[in-house]
């Protein structure tokens, strides 16, 4: 617990000091450490290798091909127009820079660029509403995610360079039991919506990072992402929260963060073991695993293993469909009312907010990168939840029938 207090006071100290860092010389990137730590550069390089697990992976998926379902609860939003699965790091700012999905402002790049984190520093809160592509065509030499947006120039030091983050901790909204690691991890991997106005990155973290805070939140400050064209609710699209799918996990309450699992030793060209920059599923190597969960599941064979979080993996999967064909039921039947315009104001307004709960519950499991894995009891919290209000809207929905 000591060390966790005095990292979270580390962060909180860099966000005080983040003003006095140089951030005028130029962007140090991947390749600018390669001579000096060419072994962990090798490694890397390695995000850009695509391959999948039974329920995930780097391979880019068409979602709306592969979950026909998402483009009637997108529908209206970006979203519906394009949808894939991530790749790696290395591939992040390309896959911004290339998708159909509308761009609201140069805040969409705060995760995707370090070059947009120094020009947020530089030219202040205005350079999120910035137009996407002036931003881009003003800034053609932009780098994708590498060493800056972990250690800005001072690698091996770890840094909160992402505002959202940084504001957070000022607010004490990032809870004081999150390691520094774990932090460094959650600047991007984390739920967050963007201004309306002035289009910055914000963390809807101020009552918690569970559900029914976010959306207590998110309902006190009348947010919508967009208006669903077939019920007229304000909807919302949950982002990557796997920082708040961890906090409370069994792995995060035992200590452990992010890097003991996704950053393993493994061994360099000289012998000496370094740290793995290759962001990845732990699942991807057999040899890996032994530096990550074997470390502390030491009765399990590695296939073992796989079986075993396959098979947690796999539940999750299966209640995430499950849940998602009744939401659609449940979309097709009110759409049929708002049409006929049968609903009583009072239930008109139940339902539409029955939609948006429900939605944003199931969403903030089916978008988890750690495919139920990192905490699958919440998973499961959520779906179950998201089951309970789509019922209570059909129950509602009954009485027109």
């Amino acid at each position: 617990m000591k060390k966790k207090i005095l990292s979270l006071l580390s962060a909180i100290t860099f966000v005080f000091l983040l003003s006095s860092c140089s951030n005028d010389s130029e962007i140090k990137t991947a390749d600018d450490w390669k001579e000096k730590y060419p072994d962990v550069y090798a490694t890397y390089q390695a995000n850009a290798d695509m391959s999948e697990t039974k329920y995930g992976g780097s391979v880019q998926v068409d979602y709306l091909e592969e979950y026909p379902n998402l483009k009637e609860f997108y529908d209206g939003y970006g979203f519906s127009k394009q949808y894939d699965r991530a790749r790696g790091h290395t591939y992040a700012l390309e896959d911004v820079l290339n998708t159909k999905r509308p761009k609201a402002g140069a805040s969409c790049l705060a995760c995707k660029s370090a070059d947009f984190v120094v020009a947020l520093e530089k030219g202040g809160v205005d350079v999120n509403v910035m137009d996407f592509d002036e931003f881009v065509e003003n800034n053609p030499d932009m780098s994708t995610i590498s060493c800056y947006d972990c250690h800005m120039n001072d690698v091996p030091s770890l840094q909160v360079t992402r505002s959202h983050t940084q504001k957070a901790i000022e607010k004490g909204e990032i809870p004081t039991n999150a390691d520094l690691e774990t932090i460094t991890c959650a600047q991007c991997h984390v739920e967050y919506y963007q201004d309306p106005e002035t289009k910055e990155v914000i963390m809807p973290t101020k009552y918690g990072l569970e559900t029914d805070d976010m959306l207590k939140y998110y309902d006190e400050i009348e947010f919508k992402d967009w208006e669903h064209p077939q019920t007229k609710a304000p909807m919302l699209k949950a982002q990557h929260p796997e920082f708040e799918t961890f906090h409370g996990s069994v792995h995060q309450q035992a200590g452990l963060t992010c890097i003991d699992c996704h950053m393993p030793e493994v061994e360099g060209e000289d012998g000496k073991m370094v740290k793995s920059h290759h962001w990845t599923s732990p699942l991807k190597n057999k040899e890996t695993l032994e530096n990550t969960c074997l470390s502390c599941h030491a009765g399990k064979t590695s296939d073992e293993l796989i079986a075993w979080v396959e098979e947690v993996q796999g539940e999750v999967y299966d209640r995430t469909n499950e849940v998602s064909d009744k939401l659609k039921v449940y979309i097709d039947e009110l759409a049929l009312h708002i049409e006929k315009g049968d609903l009583s104001d009072e239930d008109k307004a139940k339902l539409q907010d029955i939609h948006r709960k429900a939605q944003f519950k199931w969403d903030f499991v089916f978008v988890e990168n750690g495919e139920g894995f990192h905490n699958s009891t919440s998973a499961h919290k959520n779906l179950d939840e998201a089951e309970a209000l789509i019922d209570e809207g059909m129950e509602i929905l009954d009485k027109y029938k």
